[in-house]
């Protein structure tokens, strides 16, 4: 049995926690969400009652309809995100049951919950931490980068296709074949294509392609930056 007592979040020890998940089992609505997200998932931050959360949140995901399923699994995949291997591997369970919950939902979200839902799936299954970096490419088209070996401060446009210093010269970026992209890039990509998702396949020939830092000439892998 759980001691929230013994738990924190974002504003303190956690007995509020449970009546906010019984509400969320029974009568769900965007308010109680909210209040939640902020509590476990406060600008990206996760605590001991985040963790402690996981397997309501699997429940949850399980039991409720669109839209609620969607914010279950999104948030447990914030959760995950935030706290890396070792919550994965101590809630193994939880996470399972999300990850068939994620990749269910995916064929019918729309174009921005979808790569929030593959950045979900990548937590779950242990194979990458994007903490909404991945999302943010395919709503604003755009990632803020260093270049490894200068320094430099690079923007890479998705959308216009160039990587740019700030206040100097641009070069062109070299996305990935996706006949040819193997790995995670690949794995993404092929779903992303069979389930009609044009702007999130671009976008991620991008981020698993090349660029070259204009400063320095020194060429990387987009993703590799990104995560770093």
């Amino acid at each position: 049995m759980t001691d929230w007592s013994r738990l924190t979040h974002a504003y303190g020890t956690a007995e509020d926690v449970p009546p906010l998940l019984d509400r969320l089992a029974t009568d769900p609505d965007d308010g109680t969400w909210s209040e939640l997200w902020s509590s476990l998932c406060h600008q990206g931050s996760t605590y001991s009652a985040s963790y402690a959360a996981l397997p309501r949140l699997a429940d949850l995901a399980r039991d409720l309809d669109e839209p609620h399923a969607t914010q279950a699994v999104t948030l447990a995949g914030a959760i995950v995100a935030g706290g890396g291997e070792a919550v994965l591997e101590e809630h193994a369970e939880a996470a399972g049951r999300l990850l068939a919950v994620a990749n269910g939902l995916l064929p019918d979200a729309d174009e921005d919950t979808y790569a929030y839902l593959l950045e979900c799936v990548l937590a779950f299954e242990g194979v990458a931490y994007w903490q909404d970096a991945l999302a943010w490419g395919v709503t604003e088209e755009e990632y803020e980068v260093e270049c490894e070996e200068c320094g430099a401060n690079l923007a890479i446009s998705t959308a216009q296709g160039t990587c740019a210093e700030d206040g100097g010269g641009s070069t062109s970026l070299r996305p990935a074949d996706p006949t040819t992209l193997d790995g995670v890039g690949g794995r993404l990509h092929g779903l992303a294509t069979a389930h009609g998702q044009a702007k999130v396949a671009r976008v991620l020939v991008h981020v698993f392609g090349g660029a070259t830092c204009p400063s320095c000439g020194t060429e990387f892998v987009v993703a590799d930056q990104v995560l770093a």
